[in-house]
């Protein structure tokens, strides 16, 4: 009885915590929720106002637009994957050789992976300009850092059990990484970069708006000239793309852990 009694008081304590913390933020940042939810219909009238009906004028062009923002994705998605598997190499307690240099990859995957995207893209547009090539170089660099953590975690998994047998038949360094770390954590790796695919697929939109390229630069330009019924179709196709490749790497997904 104590027992439920318990849990019934720490969920209390959890919601009254996060009322206050709700009710502390709204204040600080002036935040009316009466005001907003008596004016939440003329709101919903101003989105059909500006956004409806939809306009399919430039399907055409917007499609192919979001097929360059595809292959943009996978591309740097591919190039952080290559790059990440070689950082996990020196970061992974299973596989690093120098300390010094395991101190210098995890600290980079860090900065890499804790910028957000839009800032890189802001930084590095100073040096690239706008184009196809900034997108896929911002996207880059954020699936190296993501993907080269995790990737370590999984190579941290690895059972010692082989390792050590390899090592006691005088296997080389990379013997013993393809014949028995990368084997144990391939279905782990090919998960999370379809997974990186997938986030870079989502992450196109804010990226194409600050450095151009793809359906994102599109967005910005109908954003930009007030054109918001082209808006909503680039966006619905955006979302259409998440989405059918969310239930592709699903089904790759399911068939490498069968």
């Amino acid at each position: 009885m104590s027992y439920f009694r318990e849990k019934r008081i720490r969920t209390a304590a959890f919601l009254i915590v996060g009322f206050l913390l709700t009710v502390a933020g709204s204040q600080r940042i002036q935040f009316d929720w009466i005001l907003m939810i008596t004016h939440f219909p003329a709101a919903i009238t101003r989105f059909i106002q500006l956004y409806l009906p939809p306009d399919f004028s430039e399907l055409g062009r917007m499609i192919q637009e979001m097929g360059v923002t595809v292959l943009i994705a996978l591309a740097a998605a591919a190039t952080g994957m290559i790059l990440a598997f070689f950082a996990a190499l020196a970061i992974s307690a299973r596989t690093s050789k120098n300390k010094t240099l395991t101190l210098i990859i995890r600290m980079l995957a860090s900065l890499t992976r804790n910028i957000p995207e839009g800032v890189w893209a802001i930084v590095l547009l100073m040096c690239f300009w706008y184009g196809e090539f900034l997108a896929y170089l911002v996207m880059s660099i954020i699936s190296f850092g993501f993907l080269a953590r995790v990737y370590a975690d999984a190579m941290d998994e690895t059972s010692m059990d082989c390792i050590e047998a390899l090592e006691a038949t005088g296997a080389s360094y990379w013997q013993i990484i393809f014949n028995a770390v990368v084997p144990e954590t391939l279905p782990a790796l090919i998960s999370w970069s379809l997974y990186a695919a997938e986030n870079n697929i989502r992450s196109s939109t804010i990226i194409g708006m600050l450095a151009g390229g793809g359906i994102g630069y599109l967005i910005g330009n109908y954003r930009h000239f007030r054109q918001f019924q082209s808006l909503l179709v680039a966006i619905v196709l955006v979302v259409a793309a998440v989405l059918i490749f969310d239930q592709i790497s699903a089904q790759i997904r399911r068939r490498i852990l069968q």
